[in-house]
């Protein structure tokens, strides 16, 4: 075997070489680097469109790009809509005439006594609430009169409001024919609260009605308000 023929086995080591390890013989200045792909969606694949009716067109809004603390306070925290609470004291309301019953005159909420106790908390009846203003009330003769009021102390607690109610007679018939309790309305106001109100109230002689009261804050933002939450109570089932 020549010189050639050794060179050129040589030469053939070296391309199969070169094939096998993916390195090419082509001298630098001819190579040409790959580009990565940067889309790999093949070309005739296309997004899905948004299905649009006909006639109709997509309308974009304007971007607000004004950020939160930007904003004024008052558009950062409106104040809500309390126009279906009602008001507790003064002429009587709407939501007064659809309460019954109406009395038609002190003796005929009864002759008996019945108590009533309050109890006033926060919302989240974490803390009692003091010195919370507490008024017992009933409609009788068309006004609202005020049968026991009373504030609360450190506990939040009232002291224990008598009020008229029916013989305890009328507890042990089967038919009465007189309602064998009295209903109340019980009020409380109290400073950085929302003024509450719980509606018929049932009273029994010789029993006390313990009515607990979740007291919502009212928030700083808000100017002060003498709107209502209203609560109503079902009346026992005899």
């Amino acid at each position: 075997m020549d010189k050639r023929d050794i060179a050129s086995q040589a030469e053939r080591y070296k391309q199969e070489m070169m094939r096998l390890y993916g390195r090419s013989t082509v001298p630098a200045a001819d190579k040409t680097e790959a580009v990565p792909a940067v889309n790999t969606r093949p070309e005739t694949e296309k997004l899905p469109e948004a299905p649009s009716e006909p006639g109709r067109e997509i309308q974009t809004e304007p971007s607000d790009t004004t950020s939160a603390e930007e904003k004024p306070v008052e558009e950062r925290y409106p104040e809500p809509d309390l126009s279906e609470l009602s008001t507790d004291l003064g002429q009587i309301s709407k939501a007064d005439e659809m309460i019954r019953p109406e009395y038609a005159s002190e003796e005929s909420m009864g002759t008996a006594k019945g108590y009533i106790l309050v109890n006033v908390r926060t919302g989240t009846d974490a803390e009692p609430v003091q010195n919370a203003s507490v008024k017992v009330t009933a409609i009788v003769n068309g006004n609202r009169l005020i049968i026991a009021s009373g504030v609360t102390n450190n506990s939040g607690i009232t002291p224990k409001f008598e009020v008229p109610v029916p013989d305890i007679s009328y507890s042990q018939a089967p038919d009465p024919a007189i309602r064998p309790y009295s209903l109340y309305d019980i009020s409380v106001t109290a400073e950085g609260f929302f003024n509450a109100r719980s509606v018929d109230v049932p009273a029994f002689e010789g029993i006390t009605s313990v009515q607990n009261f979740s007291m919502i804050p009212v928030p700083l933002f808000m100017k002060a308000n003498e709107e209502t939450v209203t609560y109503f109570n079902q009346e026992p089932n005899l």
